[in-house]
């Protein structure tokens, strides 16, 4: 922009200068790493001072206005060109960047259909037991689990959740529900069906992955097993007492220990009581100032409303989660009511 001559060597010399620090602050700026922003001012100094040096002192074309004029042609022409580069460069960019995202939209989005195929709302009657359960990933894809099954005279009712979130959370749990629906249709008790599934799913997991599952299942008595592996502990309301009692996890995670065994215990019920089975997406909900929810708020929610149908008693549950902070886990709750 001025009226000094400039070599072609000068001109490219200060181009690959001012374009190779253009990429340098971009860079910094993306990776946020501001503390080298002052540096390669000061290097971008120097440079620029050294440069002027060894070009020697200015030639002004000030009275020469035919090569004054070559020369602005010249510059300006260039400029057109890199800008003309440039943008084909960033169109070309823009398209595979967008093929690429299409793309994975459309695997998310087949992977989001084939995950509510696999984990439905659950609402069902089976004995002298109803049930209701629904599952709300925090994406696309979750992770948790939610599943009732009746075979050879039993009913049995789970909740699993697997570590992480997506695709690869997804994936797992897939594997999960269909190793422990086999598991199941052979007859299983809670413990042997969690000590099938361990050992199918060990060998074929990434090792950074486990399994949380509670499981309750029923055979038309009032005596019902339980096995829990680090799950949140299940919730118990007693119609008689109107109290709400626990019943912790036994063991550790599924998936993550060689050779582990699971253990169960039985758990008596009568008529009214209903049990509630939840993933932890609820309870580690946080408000604004960063508190988390916790287990009571839930608990009392549930003594409060457990007589109330299921779909209510359900949806008053997942309120005192949403009112209290935004999701960020997958949510799955598991409502089972003991009939009269």
């Amino acid at each position: 922009m001025d009226v000094v001559k400039h070599s072609v060597r000068d001109v490219l010399f200060a181009v690959i200068l001012s374009g190779t620090f253009a990429v340098g602050y971009a860079t910094c700026f993306i990776t946020r790493r501001f503390n080298l922003l002052a540096a390669l001012g000061v290097v971008q100094f120097f440079l620029e001072y050294w440069r002027r040096r060894i070009a020697g002192p200015p030639q002004s074309l000030a009275g020469n206005t035919g090569t004054l004029q070559h020369q602005l042609a010249g510059l300006g022409l260039g400029a057109m060109l890199s800008i003309i580069a440039g943008y084909f460069l960033l169109v070309l960019f823009v398209r595979r960047l967008g093929q690429s995202y299409f793309r994975v939209q459309a695997e998310v989005k087949l992977a989001g259909e084939i995950h509510a195929s696999l984990v439905p709302t659950i609402q069902k009657r089976a004995g002298q037991f109803e049930f209701y359960g629904v599952s709300q990933p925090s994406g696309e894809v979750g992770g948790d689990l939610v599943d009732v099954t009746e075979a050879a005279g039993k009913w049995t009712g789970y909740i699993a959740d697997v570590s992480g979130h997506g695709v690869s959370s997804g994936v797992l749990m897939a594997m999960f529900k269909t190793a422990m629906r086999t598991r199941l249709q052979e007859g299983d008790s809670p413990a042997q069906a969690l000590n099938g599934v361990h050992q199918a799913l060990l060998p074929l997991k990434p090792p950074h992955m486990f399994v949380t599952v509670a499981v309750l299942q029923g055979d038309g008595t009032n005596r019902i097993r339980f096995a829990s592996a680090a799950h949140p502990p299940v919730l118990q309301y007693q119609h008689s007492s109107r109290n709400v009692i626990e019943h912790p996890p036994c063991d550790a995670p599924l998936g993550l220990l060689d050779g582990q065994n699971f253990s169960e215990s039985a758990v008596e019920s009568s008529p009214g009581d209903v049990f509630l089975i939840l993933t932890d997406g609820l309870s580690e909900v946080f408000d604004r100032r960063g508190k988390e929810l916790g287990m009571e708020p839930i608990k009392s929610s549930f003594a409060k409303n457990a007589d109330r149908p299921l779909p209510d008693l359900l949806q008053s549950l997942r309120d005192v989660a949403t009112t209290f902070g935004s999701q960020n886990d997958d949510q799955t709750i598991l409502l089972m009511r003991h009939l009269a």
